[in-house]
């Protein structure tokens, strides 16, 4: 018996991450085709290589934009620290030491657990996402077309940029995996790297996005 319904999933991602001028007849394409042929199997596979396909198309046709980005996502920790905004973490950090700010014997020192979850590390990474949700919402606002590739590309790049770190606390936990910090270091960093980083990045390309019609007027 054949389904005329396609798997709900696969159909969302077709619909959502397919690119490109002909998005709309790629996904009606192959939306008819599994209508006839009636498998899951084979709708998963067209929608993988539908995806794939339209995202190097993109990469393809858009290369300075690409390279821009990327440029931009590489060079961004020396462009916050010209900038002056890492003067302004720093001070922000200072708001952890209230009373003792120049005495090794503050609270951050004596409770065990203050010391463990070190809270001077979330200054810098709220400041980080922050900056990174800006820096996504103004992309999408200078190339609303284009706002899909320029984003997925500004996300992975920053994933990759800091994957050595995430490698950096594995082989330190590793050598030795007693040890509490090196764990918490592990865990906190990597959600840090691969849960609020893209998070970030995905809300500010969601806020700096044009609605459809709006798009549509403009071209």
């Amino acid at each position: 018996m054949t389904c005329s319904h396609p798997p709900p999933v696969a159909t969302w991602l077709l619909s959502k991450l397919v690119s490109g001028d002909k998005r709309e007849s790629i996904v009606g394409d192959v939306i008819e085709q599994y209508q006839q042929r009636g498998s899951s199997g084979w709708f998963w596979r067209e929608t993988i290589s539908a995806i794939v396909t339209s995202f190097a198309g993109e990469l393809s046709r858009h290369k300075l934009l690409v390279v821009a980005v990327v440029v931009l996502s590489a060079y961004l920790p020396e462009l916050s620290m010209y900038s002056g905004l890492s003067l302004l973490v720093h001070r922000l950090d200072r708001l952890w030491y209230p009373h003792v700010i120049h005495s090794r014997w503050s609270w951050l020192v004596v409770n065990p657990w203050a010391y463990r979850l070190q809270p001077y590390l979330w200054t810098n990474n709220l400041a980080w996402c922050a900056i990174l949700a800006v820096l996504s919402r103004s992309v999408s606002r200078w190339r609303p077309r284009q706002h899909g590739i320029l984003i997925t590309v500004f996300l992975v790049s920053q994933v990759l940029l800091g994957a050595p770190h995430v490698e950096y606390y594995l082989m330190d936990w590793l050598h030795v995996p007693g040890n509490a910090m090196s764990f918490y270091a592990l865990v906190w960093y990597s959600m840090f790297m691969f849960i609020a980083i893209p998070f970030s990045i995905l809300i500010g390309g969601r806020i700096g996005a044009k609605p459809a019609s709006a798009d549509s007027l403009e071209s």
